[in-house]
């Protein structure tokens, strides 16, 4: 398993997809930190202004992961598995792994391990960018890494288990622009109109679980709470690993000529 994991590890690194989205994740960072700081002030003002409340704070934290660059895990994961087949590499792979379960499970442990990288990098984003605003703008800094305990695990987390999420969406899918597509509407579409329109429906969405799961990044709506904890944590993991299992049994046993 270890030698397949490599492999696909390999494949992405060496692949221009993934170094894209990585330009991507620091985009919606750098996005996510200047939004964290601005703050109406009456009808026609913004401030720019430190975060002193605990939820902004956390938001600066996770700036990333608010601004959507959480769903760039996605992205790769569907990159992961589409490009086998959009460049029709998927039976050589095959003649190299021939176990279908093991091949798809080396690329859920791969798109995992580059979803978490994504995160690493919006982090080290945060500290570089948001840190000296911070502190400029006469922000705490103890007050910010405060919130570390209660943002961290579920950051992590959420980039990692949506990157299977994306992996399963692309077995399923196979075709990549489709794939890809897919997801964008989810993140920008679909969740944000069911949140509006059904917000007791949304907070079981995987971007909405995640976010509980990170210290609660997202305002919920009024009279709706975000999910507990241990929920989130189920509910993200039922979302990460059912396509994973669907794609392996509706699609990836099939024959690929």
């Amino acid at each position: 398993m270890i030698r397949a994991v490599r492999s696909e590890l390999f494949k992405l690194r060496t692949s221009p997809g993934p170094w894209v989205v990585l330009l991507a994740v620091l985009a919606f960072s750098a996005l996510g930190i200047v939004v964290t700081f601005l703050v109406a002030s009456g009808q026609h003002h913004v401030r720019f202004v430190a975060p002193h409340t605990t939820y902004r704070l956390r938001r600066l934290m996770g700036a990333g992961f608010v601004a959507g660059g959480v769903w760039m895990g996605a992205i790769v994961g569907v990159l992961s598995v589409t490009g086998e087949y959009r460049h029709k590499l998927m039976t050589e792979s095959l003649l190299v792994e021939p176990r279908r379960w093991k091949l798809l499970i080396a690329k859920a442990i791969a798109t995992a391990l580059w979803g978490l990288f994504y995160g690493a990098a919006s982090l080290l984003l945060g500290g570089a960018m948001g840190i000296p605003l911070l502190v400029t703008k006469g922000g705490s800094l103890s007050a910010l890494f405060d919130q570390a305990g209660a943002v961290l695990p579920g950051f992590f987390a959420g980039f990692a288990l949506l990157a299977l999420f994306g992996a399963g969406l692309g077995a399923l899918i196979k075709n990549q622009i489709a794939a890809v597509v897919s997801i964008l509407a989810i993140t920008f579409i679909i969740e944000p109109v069911i949140d509006g329109i059904v917000p007791e429906a949304g907070k079981w969405l995987p971007f909405a679980a995640s976010a509980s799961l990170a210290g609660g990044l997202v305002r919920p709506a009024e009279h709706t709470e975000l999910l507990a904890l241990w929920l989130a944590a189920i509910v993200l993991a039922a979302w990460a690993l059912v396509p994973i299992v669907l794609g392996y049994f509706v699609t990836l046993r099939r024959d690929v000529t």
